[in-house]
C-alpha cells in the first residue's frame, strides 16, 4: 500500500500520465456499454436467482443464491454481466457483483433494484466494465443521480447512460483487468481458505465436545478418526450418567458461568481513540471481522484480543454474528456496540474454546429461545447463561485442543490480514488506472515490489 502511495505522490508515474492519457477517448457510458441488455428468460422457468441480500459488500464473487419460479420482472442477466445495486443503502454500500457462475446459455434473475452491466463486443471487456462500476468516480454520479423519496431513492438507468470517462483501449481495459482480478483472486483464495480453517476447527470441536466421537470410537474398538495415539489415550473408553444425558467418564456437567466469564470488566477511558467495531462488521461466518475503524469511545461494549463477541439482538443472532478478537495490538482495549456480549474462558480452557462454544448450535439454540422483549427487538440478557449447562473435559484434553487450533486460527488471522492489505492495493490502482494517472506496465513494477 506505501509503495503505491509513495509511487504516485512522488510524481514519477504521473510525471507524463497527461500525455500518454491523449491516446483515450471521452466517452458516455451508454455509448460503449448495454445498460439492463434483453436477456429472455420465460415466465414461470425456475432459474438461478440473485436477491439483493445475497450479494456481498465490495465482493466480486456470487457466494449465495438460490433457484426460483420467474414471474415476469426483475433483472436478467448471463455470465460477463455485472450487476449493480441502484437502491440506497445498497449502492453507497458497494454492493456490486460479477456474474461468472451460471452454466454456458443460463439466464439468471434478481432483485428489480440491479443494473445490469455489459460490453459490447470489440469495444469494451466485462471484467473491466465490473471494476469502472467499483470506480468512485462512477460510483459518486450514481448516488448524486438518485430519484425519490428519502430511505426509497434509487439510480434511473438512463442517468447512469450520461457518465463520462475516459475509455483506454480494448487491450488496456483487460491488462487493467487481469492486474485488479489478480488482487481479488488471491484475496478470494485466502477466504477459501480460511473456510476450510474455520470449518476444520469447528469439526474438531463438535467431534470432541459435542459428539463425543472419540469417546465412541473407543468404546467400539475402533481408533479415533484424525487422531494420533497420544491425543486418542487422552479420551475415556466409557460414558457415564449426567443431567445431560450420557457424557465422557470422568467429565462434569457446569453451568457456562463457571469457565467461562460473561461481559469480563474491561477498563478504557471515555475520550480515548480506540479500535471500534460496530455490529455490521461482525462477521456471519468465520471469526475476523474485515474492517474496523478508531473512534473515541464514549459508551459501548469494550473487548481485548482473546475475547469472543456475541450478537444478542434480533436478526443478527439468528444470522450467525460472532467474532474472535485478535485485531488489536498488544495491550490495547477496543468497544463497539451494547449489544455485544462478551465470553472469555477461564484458564485451563483456552481463549479459542469460547468462540467454538459460541458457534456452536446447542449454544446458539439456548440464546434464541431466552431471548426476551418486542418483537424485532429481542435481545439476550447475559445472565441466562447461568441456565445454560454442557459436560467440559479434563484439562488435559482442553490443551491438546489449544495445540490442535490455535495454528489455525492464526492461519487465518495471517490470511486475512494479507488480504486486507491486498485490499488497499487493489482499491489505490483502481481509479488511477481507470483514468490513466498510472498505466499497466507502471502498476506491474509496483506490484513486482509489494
Amino acid at each position: 500500500m506505501e509503495l503505491v502511495t509513495e509511487s504516485w505522490e512522488s510524481g514519477e508515474i504521473r510525471e507524463n500520465w497527461d500525455i500518454k492519457n491523449k491516446t483515450r477517448n471521452l466517452v458516455k457510458l451508454g455509448d460503449v456499454v448495454q445498460i439492463n441488455p434483453r436477456r429472455t428468460l420465460h415466465k414461470k422457468e425456475k432459474a438461478f436467482h440473485l436477491a439483493m441480500r445475497d450479494v456481498e459488500v465490495y465482493r466480486r464473487e456470487i457466494t449465495s443464491h438460490s433457484y426460483k419460479e420467474f414471474r415476469g420482472s426483475g433483472a436478467r442477466f448471463q455470465n460477463g454481466d455485472t450487476l449493480l445495486a441502484r437502491i440506497t443503502p445498497c449502492l453507497e454500500n458497494g454492493k456490486t457483483v460479477y456474474v461468472d457462475c451460471l452454466k454456458s446459455n443460463q439466464i439468471g434473475h434478481g432483485s428489480t433494484e440491479f443494473i445490469v452491466l455489459s460490453g459490447i463486443g470489440g469495444k469494451t471487456d466485462n471484467l473491466f466494465i465490473y471494476y469502472l462500476a467499483r470506480d468512485p468516480s462512477l460510483r459518486t454520479f450514481a448516488i448524486h443521480s438518485m430519484q425519490g423519496s428519502t430511505g426509497r431513492q434509487r439510480v434511473d438507468a438512463d442517468s447512469l447512460r450520461l457518465f463520462e470517462f475516459s475509455l483506454p483501449s480494448i487491450e488496456e481495459q483487460r491488462s487493467i483487468a487481469h492486474i485488479l482480478g489478480t488482487l481479488d483472486d488471491k484475496i478470494e483464495l485466502n477466504r477459501q481458505m480460511n473456510e476450510t480453517l474455520e470449518a476444520t476447527a469447528r469439526a474438531i470441536f463438535k467431534s470432541w465436545f459435542v459428539d463425543f466421537d472419540p469417546v465412541k470410537a473407543k468404546m467400539e474398538g475402533r481408533k479415533p478418526l484424525c487422531m494420533d495415539a497420544e491425543t486418542a489415550a487422552l479420551f475415556p473408553p466409557a460414558f457415564q450418567g449426567s443431567p445431560l444425558g450420557k457424557i465422557p467418564k470422568g467429565w462434569k456437567v457446569v453451568a457456562l458461568p463457571e469457565v467461562i466469564e460473561v461481559n469480563p470488566r474491561r477498563v478504557l477511558k471515555k475520550g480515548t481513540i480506540a479500535p471500534y467495531l460496530p455490529m455490521q462488521n461482525l462477521p456471519t461466518q468465520g471469526h475476523r471481522p474485515d474492517k474496523w475503524t478508531y473512534r473515541e469511545f464514549n459508551s459501548g461494549t469494550k473487548f481485548i484480543n482473546g475475547d469472543t463477541l456475541l450478537a444478542r439482538i434480533t436478526p443478527c443472532l439468528e444470522n450467525g454474528k460472532t467474532g474472535f478478537v485478535d485485531f488489536l495490538d498488544e495491550g490495547e482495549v477496543g468497544w463497539g456496540s451494547t449489544e455485544y456480549i462478551i465470553l472469555r474462558p477461564k484458564p485451563p480452557f483456552p481463549v479459542e474454546f469460547g468462540y467454538y462454544l459460541a458457534r456452536s448450535d446447542s449454544l446458539r439454540v439456548f440464546a434464541i429461545h431466552n431471548m426476551t422483549g418486542t418483537t424485532g427487538r429481542q435481545r439476550v440478557p447475559a445472565s441466562c447463561f447461568d441456565y445454560y449447562q454442557f459436560a467440559v473435559p479434563t484439562a488435559p484434553i482442553t490443551q491438546k485442543f489449544s495445540k490442535i487450533v490455535k495454528p489455525l486460527v492464526e492461519k487465518i488471522r495471517v490470511n486475512n490480514q494479507q488480504s486486507h492489505t491486498l485490499s488497499e492495493i487493489r482499491d489505490a490502482l483502481l481509479p488511477k488506472l481507470l483514468s490513466g494517472e498510472i498505466r499497466v506496465d507502471e502498476a506491474n513494477e509496483i506490484l513486482e515490489g509489494t
